[in-house]
């Protein structure tokens, strides 16, 4: 008993490790070169938000002002999507750290709001695929966030996913979803409605 606790503590501490890997703004040193560096190398929105007001706050004229406004202003939908109920993506997502080298880049996309990124690390957990761990839950958290931010077959996966899970509800948001983002349904759909 005693062996499994430690166990479980242990593992829990390797996980706090991975999840916080990332740099954060108290991280960030002060200097102009720092903080830019921290600013292109943050992958959470939250961390970008703050380290770009961080950054503009202490070097309002600096060459790389137009920048961080530019990646301030890209981060807020994504980090208002993050805060949300319906999407279960954690900032141990987007840990570079626990990460793929491959997935890098689509990481960097999706914590700015790039909804094709996300779609593509949904597909790359769900499979398998490009070093990515296979891990539904994880992919069905890609999955909501780039519905969140405007995928059109993300939503109507998730629609499909949570019709085949006996969740009609859940279903029915996700399905008025792709039909505002005007996904192009198939003729003939893979789930019945009850």
């Amino acid at each position: 008993m005693v062996k499994m606790i430690s166990m479980s503590v242990a593992g829990l501490l390797l996980w706090c490790s991975q999840a916080l890997a990332a740099t954060t703004p108290a991280q960030a040193g002060d200097s102009e070169p720092a903080l830019n560096q921290a600013l292109l190398e943050a992958t959470w929105p939250a961390d970008i938000t703050q380290l770009a007001t961080h950054y503009l706050e202490r070097y309002p004229l600096a060459a790389g002002a137009e920048a961080a406004r530019r990646l301030k202003e890209q981060a807020a939908r994504p980090e208002a999507a993050l805060a949300r109920t319906d999407v279960r993506l954690y900032r141990r997502a987007f840990a570079l750290a626990a990460s793929a080298p491959e997935l890098a880049p689509d990481i960097h996309r999706a914590a700015l709001g790039d909804h094709v990124a996300a779609m593509r690390l949904s597909q790359a957990h769900q499979r398998g695929e490009r070093g990515a761990a296979k891990d539904a839950r994880l992919s069905l958290g890609w999955l909501q966030y780039a519905a969140v931010l405007g995928n059109d077959q993300a939503a109507y996966d998730l629609a499909v996913y949570f019709r085949q899970q006996d969740q009609p509800a859940v279903a029915s948001h996700y399905e008025a979803l792709a039909v505002a983002l005007n996904h192009a349904f198939p003729t003939t759909l893979d789930h019945v409605r009850k």
